[in-house]
């Protein structure tokens, strides 16, 4: 193997270098040689002027190269490194990133490799801040097994002086260039040369999940610590994010580690929103920290690392620099003089990522230097090793410099305080868990006593007894409020308890509050006032649980601690925006107010204020700590004034964003929402027919019952194939797409139905559903291609405007009396609500109502959640023991949405946080919190068993249905199958919930019962199919 390298300052000079290596290689094929070029202040077309000069005297030569075209400080030069191997084959492959994605370009390299016989490694050079290498190229050494090494070069502004582009027949600003060798001889040593220590503790990440292929950086970091990722230099080091940023943070790259490697990372640009952009990846699971470095020791370990280089004995040696190691190191050319004391006919290329894949190895580097060693000789298979592995080398000299000495206590005095933090976090962690392992343990026997006690309210009639069973009952929800205290408590030391914003109407809100705390005052003589600015938007966006959680710890407190006078909530807009607004809460009271000195210790855990004159007054001490903390989440905090004796003011500030602006109006605080009174459509469209693709058939129970007032034909399909199958027989006004199912996502069934070539539905609107309202994600799903977007629950209202702007208007007939606003009085009669449904305490009838736009609607939504609820939380647990976490999290979301449209609030919530633990891959919290979500579910269940089952055992008083009428009622539901008639299908069903079923039939009759939720008429089909008279 030969190396010769030809420094040039002047293109000219190119065809003198030419004929040397012409000389030199006379007679050599050119297919064992190779050119990489590195070229400063070179105009493109010099180059290429070259580049056919250089074509020209060796047609067929591979070729590549690193270029900059400004020189700085008038560096103006053409280095070209020519390599004439004995036995090594040389391919070249090269893609642009415009026409090709990374990770295609990469397998098709791939493809070259298998065909390439004996492939030893691979030389790569890549350009472009917005390609995506990291994980192709990791997934590629660990494939094919050689190494890969060369460098990364990228732009992340306009004008940027440290902007190469690579080139191969012109300049390609966004694309690699590949040099594969081959041939069993070919050996190489490998060093990575870093110098970077780990410095100070680690810090908690957030990456930007959505990276699009054009999205400037490979990583970008949103938040570290929870804060905006710039936040942590203007912490630590004072440098605000202005046009000096980056040079003010060089001498502090990151430190990633990921299992037992350590990666240097620095960012490269820095946003408006303060978020940070690399190259190469950065994992939310990784370890970062700062890291720190002492020059002199970092050269030492470049001394060291081209010694055992010089060891290997190479006859080619390539060098991938660092420009920001440059700027640490400062004297640059000490460093790469340790390698061409070697070898003097080095190559030296730099750029801003360095690349080096090896056994299993390896990554993106961007403050590191890689250098290489080749060598062709004995047959590297029997020396039993074709590279030597990856190494980071520290140094072993006996007198360590000063700078090193301090950077080593520091290193020191950070161990030392990362061990007393693991200890304390430890300690925290201990105590969070005793506190919740032993709530979930107190809960148990306390939801059983609540259990049995609701039976005696349920079916004793001596008035003694149900004074009792009501005095177990408001003493029982009293404790299991206390518990529930304590495992927030828990939740929020063990940082498990989150935000989940949703959209939530603030009058309702407002009106729930009152309920919930007008009864108390009533009970002590107290005045309840709620003031309310009817300007307040209609809709928000927030976690309206942890809003109203906040607000009915104050105001429960107000009450507890008044005995006469007026307890005030007060709700006003401080500021209103076009997104946002600004609303101040305060609660006042005139109770016995609270002594200066103890104020600063209300909102200490356990801590109870005045002892001696409040010992009769029941709680914890946790509540307003747990107050104070939600505040907190939601970036805001409490104020207190108070009169001892007088009483006390508590107010907070919240931000929330709009999601309507119409104005509220004055809160109603009466049971029923709207008028009894049945709301007339506001249109018919007999002749527009949709589609509803959702896994939940819950869901699409809703929509149906919410377009039936419009006539509007519905057909549905409960997964993502099943919809493109319709779409290809069928024409579709609109498409309603659930975004989150399992095997095919709304998004990926949008995207292959837009593909198809047989597509009925080209011109239709395609609607999102989904219960994921952030702003963000809504924008997301426009980009993804969806027309608009619907949140679930869905809106009556909202859904009625969608078809009234996507229906085409010839269609549309409408209601002159709703459109003039005239209730409709016909003579349809109102369904009941059964009692039984009205009194499970966790459940609101009236939400329930609203949306699904009507009780009978209400009460169908209900049947289908009570007749797949089973299977459903056993799907959940299911996924769970198999460590299937991606459709653990489906169905904890899509449960958490069926929950919400009929009212279960509280058992939405759990779902909607497991939902977000399964997102955030914290499975930690999901072991920990299902078997809260499983405990509450069996209740759940119970109780709607309790009001809508059917009673099979001994206490089933109903009569034994009589063989014939069995048979004939099978025939009925085979006939109303094959006409696909859901209403007197579900007549008949009703029909047979009458008759006791014999034990014989009764699976038959489960399994009819499960089909004809949604339905599904192919099941229906197959199960009626034999049915004869």
């Amino acid at each position: 193997m030969v190396q010769v390298t030809f420094t040039l300052s002047r293109e000219s000079d190119v065809a003198n270098a030419l004929s040397k290596w012409h000389q030199i290689t006379k007679g050599k094929s050119v297919r064992r040689m190779f050119l990489l070029i590195y070229s400063v202040g070179i105009s493109v077309e010099k180059l290429k002027d070259k580049q056919e000069e250089i074509l020209r005297e060796f047609p067929g030569l591979a070729f590549t190269g690193l270029c900059k075209k400004h020189s700085v400080n008038g560096e103006r030069f053409i280095r070209l490194s020519f390599i004439l191997f004995d036995k090594t084959i040389v391919s070249m492959f090269s893609r642009s990133f415009a026409d090709t994605s990374e990770t295609e370009a990469i397998e098709e390299l791939g493809a070259l490799v298998e065909d390439s016989k004996d492939s030893a490694a691979v030389l790569l050079l890549a350009a472009g801040g917005s390609a995506k290498l990291s994980n192709p190229l990791s997934e590629f050494e660990a494939k094919y097994n050689i190494p890969v090494f060369g460098s990364w070069t990228a732009d992340f502004v306009a004008n940027d002086p440290e902007c190469h582009f690579i080139w191969h027949n012109g300049e390609l600003s966004r694309g690699m260039v590949a040099l594969v060798f081959s041939g069993k001889t070919l050996s190489l040593h490998m060093e990575l040369l870093s110098g970077w220590k780990p410095l100070g503790k680690s810090f908690s990440i957030e990456t930007r999940k959505r990276m699009t292929r054009g999205s400037l950086g490979e990583t970008v970091l949103k938040f570290i610590d929870g804060r905006p990722a710039s936040d942590i230099y203007r912490r630590y080091l004072h440098v605000e994010p202005n046009e000096a940023f980056i040079e003010n943070i060089r001498q502090f790259p990151f430190a990633v580690k990921r299992k037992n490697l350590y990666f240097s990372r620095l960012p490269y640009y820095c946003d408006a929103a303060g978020e940070l952009y690399f190259i190469g990846d950065i994992q939310d699971d990784d370890q970062l920290s700062f890291s720190s470095a002492d020059p002199d020791t970092m050269f030492e370990e470049s001394v060291e690392a081209s010694r055992r280089l010089a060891d290997f004995g190479p006859e080619a040696i390539f060098f991938f620099g660092s420009g920001m190691r440059k700027s640490f190191i400062g004297d640059e050319e000490r460093e790469l003089l340790c390698f061409q004391n070697i070898l003097p006919n080095t190559q030296y290329l730099r750029a801003r990522g360095q690349i080096l894949y090896n056994d299993g190895a390896g990554g993106i580097h961007n403050t590191c230097a890689v250098a290489i060693g080749l060598r062709e000789g004995t047959d590297v298979a029997a020396e039993g090793t074709r590279a030597y592995n990856v190494r980071t080398f520290m140094r072993k000299n006996l007198i360590h410099p000063l700078a090193d000495r301090n950077t080593s206590f520091l290193l020191a005095i950070t161990d030392d305080l990362n061990e007393a933090l693991e200890k304390a976090e430890h300690a925290s962690k201990a105590k969070s868990d005793f506190l919740s392992n032993m709530s979930h343990e107190i809960r148990t026997p306390i939801n059983a006593i609540l259990g049995m006690d609701e039976m005696i309210l349920r079916e004793s009639i001596n008035d003694d007894v149900l004074g009792y069973a009501q005095d177990i009952r408001n003493a029982g929800v009293e404790l299991l409020g206390l518990i529930n205290d304590i495992l927030d408590f828990s939740k929020i030391e063990s940082g498990r308890l989150t935000i989940i914003p949703v959209d939530y109407k603030p009058a309702e809100m407002i009106r729930d509050l009152y309920q919930m705390i007008k009864k108390r005052a009533d009970d002590k003589g107290l005045k309840l006032v709620i003031d309310a600015d009817p300007d307040i938007p209609e809709v928000l966006f927030g976690d309206e649980v942890r809003v109203k959680q906040a607000i009915t710890n104050i105001l429960t407190n107000a009450v507890k601690y008044s005995e006469k006078g007026t307890v005030t909530f007060k709700i006003s807009v401080l500021e209103l925006h076009a997104t946002e607004v600004i609303l101040e809460f305060s609660i006042k009271d005139e109770g016995i107010g609270i002594k200066k000195e103890d104020i600063k210790k209300l909102f200490d855990s356990f801590q109870r204020l005045d002892e001696k004159r409040n010992r009769n007054i029941e709680g914890t001490g946790l509540g307003m700590g747990i107050t104070r903390q939600l505040l907190k989440l939601m970036d805001t905090d409490i104020m207190v004034e108070s009169e001892y004796g007088k009483g006390s003011t508590f107010s907070f500030v919240l931000r929330q964003q709009i999601r309507s602006g119409a104005p509220m109006g004055k809160p109603s605080f009466d049971h029923q929402k709207g008028s009894s009174m049945k709301k007339a459509a506001q249109f018919t469209a007999p002749d527009v027919r949709v589609l509803v693709v959702d896994d939940t058939p819950m869901n699409i129970t809703v929509i149906k019952a919410l377009l039936k007032q419009n006539k509007i034909e519905v057909d549905s399909a409960e997964s993502g194939a099943e919809a493109i199958e319709k779409v290809k027989e069928n024409h579709y006004d609109i498409v309603f797409l659930d975004f989150r199912m399992p095997n095919m996502t709304g998004i990926e069934t949008l995207h292959a139905i837009r593909k198809l070539e047989q597509n009925m539905c080209k011109d239709s609107p395609f609607i999102c559903l989904t219960a994921n309202a952030v702003t963000g994600a809504m924008e997301e799903y426009r980009k993804a291609g969806f027309d608009d977007v619907i949140t679930k629950p869905v809106d009556p209202a909202l859904l009625q405007d969608k078809l009234l702007f996507y229906i085409p208007q010839d269609m549309i007939k409408i209601n002159m009396d709703a459109a003039l606003g005239i209730e409709s009085n016909d003579d349809e009669p109102e369904v009941e609500i059964p009692e039984g449904l009205k009194n499970i305490p966790f459940m609101s009838i009236e939400d329930g109502i609203e949306n699904c736009g009507s009780a009978e609607a209400f009460l169908d939504t209900v049947n289908v959640f009570y007749s797949g609820f089973k299977k459903q939380v056993g799907a959940i647990q299911g996924f769970l023991d198999a460590g299937d976490i991606e459709n653990y999290t489906i169905k904890v979301h899509a449960l958490k949405s069926s929950a919400r449209i009929i009212g279960i609030g509280k058992l939405s919530t759990l779902a909607a946080a497991l939902e977000k633990a399964g997102d955030d891959k914290r499975v930690d919290i999901i072991k920990k919190d299902t078997p809260e979500l499983m405990q509450l579910a069996n209740v759940v269940y119970k109780e709607l068993d309790y009001c809508l089952g059917e009673k099979n055992g001994p206490d089933d008083d109903r009569p034994e249905i009589d063989p014939d009428e069995w048979i004939e009622a099978l025939m009925a539901l085979q006939g109303f199958t094959e006409d696909f008639d859901h209403e007197n299908l579900g007549m008949i069903l009703d029909m047979l919930k009458k008759y006791k079923i014999p034990k014989e039939n009764r699976e038959l009759y489960e399994n009819i019962k499960e089909a004809a939720v949604g339905p599904d008429w192919q099941k229906l089909s197959d199960l009626l199919k034999d049915i004869e008279a």
